[in-house]
């Protein structure tokens, strides 16, 4: 999710999400393998994104080739297509919001959570006035109006449910186009905004800007699996080695950059090169206070139960708890959990 606003699927029938997979399978092939003896695993990320960032240092740092992989980045410019080619076949892997394999699950269709990559609700509120003593008192947001993307998109699911929650008396919400969130404020549309990473620290750098409100920073809200590398009981069944080797080499880039964040801002800075470094920094360091790269890449049941209210609040699904939407169904820990001890024991 660059900026990830992310568009939830509302309405996915049965029939058309097997007709999808007839047709995706029928277009996609196996991936060439390389000569020096790794297997190629196609990942299809929902955007290029700051907030997916363990992978691109798995890449960098040659953690996946460690692992006895090569790792094949593309782009699917939102949710609902990367997914689609992870049933379809052109793709292994996917990362975006979770809430797909839920809902494929609800269809009939296949799924599995496997690692965390963003375990924070990224979702950050900015305006021209100062924050109180803390980034987590809500009130800030009551007798403001606030520009958010349009219904069902996720700053609009995250505000509507934060007034609900907390009972926030006059809060208006402002819909505006994806994107446009800044110009809002700056134009006197709106009081504050919420956006994402980066976002929320080119409205910093760049305009003066202030964050005044964090969702990571609500202890309601943290952990929440916000973003998640997801693929196919049958791939983890036909693959086990090459799987195992992806979730270990995103775990080791997770844990680089709570260790290295200079090194993390370098690689941050050449997949964004349009982004001042200073922009790059401030989104990065931001991300690793929020702690919303996932230290240990394990889907909590936590972290899950908090995506999953949202989700059967924006009725992205239809019911939780129940078997399609389960943590028990859904999340497959054990290749985490792997990874975390191999990492562990050195």
């Amino acid at each position: 999710m660059i900026m990830t606003t992310r568009k939830f699927l509302r309405q996915l029938t049965v029939a058309a999400t097997s007709a999808t997979v007839l047709i995706a399978t029928a277009c996609g092939s196996q991936p060439a393998q390389p000569a020096d003896g790794t297997t190629t695993v196609r990942v299809s990320q929902a955007f290029q994104s700051l907030l997916y960032l363990p992978l691109y240092v798995a890449q960098e740092n040659g953690y996946f080739r460690e692992q006895g992989v090569t790792v094949d980045i593309a782009t699917g410019g939102g949710g609902t297509q990367s997914w689609t080619a992870v049933l379809g076949g052109s793709a292994d892997f996917s990362i975006q919001d979770p809430v797909f394999v839920p809902k494929s699950h609800e269809n009939g269709g296949p799924g599995v959570v496997v690692a965390a990559i963003q375990n924070a609700p990224s979702v950050f509120a900015i305006g021209r006035d100062g924050a109180g003593t803390t980034l987590n008192d809500p009130t800030v947001f009551q007798g403001k109006k606030v520009a958010v993307s349009p219904e069902p998109d996720t700053s609009w699911a995250f505000m509507k449910y934060l007034i609900d929650q907390k009972g926030l008396k006059n809060v208006t919400m402002v819909n505006v186009a994806l994107g446009s969130e800044l110009a809002a404020v700056a134009g006197g549309q709106a009081d504050l905004a919420l956006s994402f990473e980066p976002t929320v620290s080119q409205a910093v750098v760049d305009q003066g800007l202030k964050v005044v409100y964090s969702f990571p920073a609500n202890p309601d809200w943290y952990p929440f699996a916000f973003s998640s590398l997801t693929t196919t009981e049958k791939y983890l069944q036909d693959n086990p080695k090459s799987a195992q080797g992806v979730v270990t080499a995103i775990a080791k880039a997770s844990k680089f950059i709570y260790a290295s964040p200079e090194a993390t801002i370098d690689i941050a800075a050449k997949y964004f090169p349009d982004l001042s470094r200073e922009v790059v920094a401030a989104a990065v360091e931001r991300e690793i206070d929020a702690k919303g790269y996932a230290e240990d890449v394990t889907v909590t049941k936590e972290s899950w139960d908090r995506n999953m209210d949202i989700s059967l609040f924006t009725k992205n699904i239809a019911a939780y708890p129940a078997d399609a939407t389960s943590y028990e169904n859904n999340v497959n820990t054990e290749l985490a959990t792997r990874a975390r001890d191999a990492l562990e024991a050195g």
